[in-house]
């Protein structure tokens, strides 16, 4: 159970990129921070993350003796921001002013990034520009230096499997009949196979030099993906044979059963339980601690 006084360290504030106010909320713990982490949302999502799992992830991470922060890309959430003008490069940029901002908070401190779907994307387009960072932790990463096809098909099965089940039961039928079925949208997530603009890629983003900067960041990745995410198969492929060809060893875990979202009080337990336990090994190394 959280205590209160760890509760009453969380500080939410406002911190500038561009002209532009973002917000974010700081989780410190009591005693001297011994590393610091940044957590990064998805394209759709905000700082809370995917069902509150950021919020949960941050307080406990400050019990563990973390520096956490937390916060809104711009033109996502509560920030500032055009939300038609934002993309990985922007939010690659919003990242590492994040961990400017976390060392004037808590001072420097080694980092470590969690991202959430596309916030995995932005971990990786981010780490090797920010020396502090040496460890990331990656929710659902789709694959960045890579041709996305397979991955998209799969996601696209997987969305009209869904459509096709819900179909045959009765009551989405009684559904229909009362209008509460958005058609408009059932359409539109059929026809792009439930994919954001993100997903789809910005031109903007097309000169970052993904190959470049994974193989450039020196430390440790920890991938994790649901075993029931129709794109996991896909993924993991990509970056076991991306982590060959540049000497990383390729750390998973998969959550059984679990979508691409981790929709379930287990399996999101499991993703922070997964998530804190592999970044407390990190801080034991940096402590010279076996705890």
């Amino acid at each position: 159970m959280l205590r209160a006084d760890t509760i009453a360290a969380e500080e939410r504030f406002l911190f500038t990129l561009e002209d532009a106010r973002l917000v974010a909320t700081l989780h410190q713990p009591e005693a001297s921070p011994v590393a610091g982490l940044i957590l990064l949302h998805g394209w759709a999502g905000y700082r809370a993350g995917p069902h509150q799992m950021f919020v949960k992830l941050g307080r406990q991470a400050a019990e563990s003796g973390l520096c956490c922060l937390r916060f809104d890309f711009r033109g996502r959430g509560d920030s500032e921001g055009d939300p038609q003008a934002s993309s990985l490069s922007t939010m690659i940029a919003d990242t590492c002013r994040a961990a400017e901002v976390l060392a004037e908070k808590c001072g420097p401190l080694p980092l470590a990034l969690v991202g959430d779907c596309s916030g995995s994307e932005v971990a990786l387009g981010a780490a090797a520009l920010i020396p502090a960072v040496q460890r990331l932790v990656l929710w659902s990463a789709p694959p960045v230096a890579a041709d996305r096809q397979q991955m998209h098909r799969a996601k696209r099965a997987g969305i009209l499997g869904k459509y096709l089940r819900k179909a045959l039961r009765p009551r989405t039928w009684r559904r229909l009949l009362r209008g509460e079925v958005r058609l408009d949208l059932v359409s539109r997530t059929i026809r792009t196979g439930g994919l954001g603009a993100g997903e789809l890629g910005q031109a903007s983003d097309r000169d970052i030099p993904w190959l470049q900067r994974f193989a450039a960041f020196p430390g440790r990745i920890l991938f994790i993906y649901g075993g029931n995410d129709p794109t996991t198969p896909a993924c993991l492929e990509h970056y076991r044979e991306l982590s060959e060809h540049v000497g990383r060893p390729f750390e998973t875990h998969i959550v059984a059963g679990a979508n691409h979202a981790f929709y379930s009080l287990a399996w999101e337990q499991e993703v922070i339980d997964t998530t804190l336990r592999w970044l407390g090994e990190w801080r034991a190394e940096l402590t010279g601690s076996h705890a």
